[in-house]
């Protein structure tokens, strides 16, 4: 029998491991992850390329399956194959090309096309259809083709079609690559929202600081390994430990630790604009009362 925890995702020492193209050397991908994400969650995992992020990614659905080690989606064994479905179903996944996840002719059409396979009845497969666009805005958008679309919106297409097989987590990985900045901040307010409003799990696979600042905590992965896993303003303050994992930080919080470095004394866990315009305005409004009592 599962058990159902309050984890929706669970590794224990998970490797992974695979061949080189000739067959002749074993290369290790996931050297002994162990990571839980709760319900509801939403969870950015960032690292360099290479770092192994997105095999992790791939082992949350069952795409991958350990080499050696554990994972457990809602209480189910990935290894074992009479869970394959189920945890299909309980764990959606959003590709960084949406083109490779559209399959119809009409938007309505695709996003049926998950329920449909899962059986689902028609009745009840409109109702999802309606609802997973209505979720990622894109409802007027019903009967027309998915390729006349932008990037931003086929990419909300393609996170509708996951959502209308009903998962309990999805996992996006780098869904915003391809995007230019409009269609970025469409995704990522689809997902915001989908997290926040619908308590939708989300693991987030990303190379933009940015993004990776909006989850609720931060993992790093470097050479296989977890390295850093705190939440997005403790990580991103070791601005030279990131630094030395060959990544970067979000670019208000990077302005901040150059403002310290040249003699401006501020916080260096900023994220946003507003907080280092707070922290600017504070540390000018000391100075002058320095100067002023002078």
């Amino acid at each position: 029998m599962n058990r159902v925890s309050d984890e929706i995702i669970i590794t224990e020492n998970l490797v992974y491991s695979y061949s080189s193209e000739d067959q002749e050397i074993e290369m290790q991908a996931l050297a002994g992850v162990n990571l839980s994400i709760a319900r509801g969650e939403f969870v950015a995992i960032i690292g360099r390329n290479g770092s192994g992020k997105s095999t992790l990614a791939k082992h949350f659905n069952a795409l991958f399956l350990p080499t050696s080690g554990t994972v457990r989606i809602n209480g189910m064994d990935t290894q074992d194959p009479r869970n394959l479905w189920r945890i299909r179903q309980t764990v959606g996944m959003v590709f960084q090309n949406p083109d490779n996840q559209i399959v119809s002719t009409t938007v309505e059409e695709d996003v049926a096309f998950g329920p449909e396979n899962l059986g689902v009845p028609p009745d009840e497969i409109r109702r999802r259809v309606n609802l997973a666009l209505e979720w990622v805005g894109m409802s007027e958008y019903m009967r027309h083709a998915p390729h006349l679309l932008s990037g931003g919106q086929k990419q909300r297409v393609a996170i509708a079609g996951v959502l209308a097989m009903r998962p309990k987590c999805i996992v996006l990985d780098e869904p915003t690559a391809m995007l230019d900045p409009s269609g970025r901040r469409e995704v990522l307010d689809t997902v915001k929202r989908l997290n926040k409003e619908e308590g939708i799990t989300v693991v987030l696979i990303t190379h933009f600081m940015d993004e990776a600042a909006l989850g609720d905590r931060v993992v790093v992965i470097d050479q296989g390994k977890i390295v850093m896993d705190d939440v997005p303003r403790k990580i991103f303050s070791q601005v030279e430990l990131i630094r030395q994992l060959h990544l970067d930080v979000p670019q208000v919080t990077r302005l901040a630790h150059e403002l310290n470095k040249s003699g401006v004394t501020i916080p260096e866990d900023a994220l946003t604009v507003e907080e280092l315009a707070d922290a600017l305005s504070g540390s000018y409004r000391e100075s002058a009362v320095a100067s002023y009592g002078e």
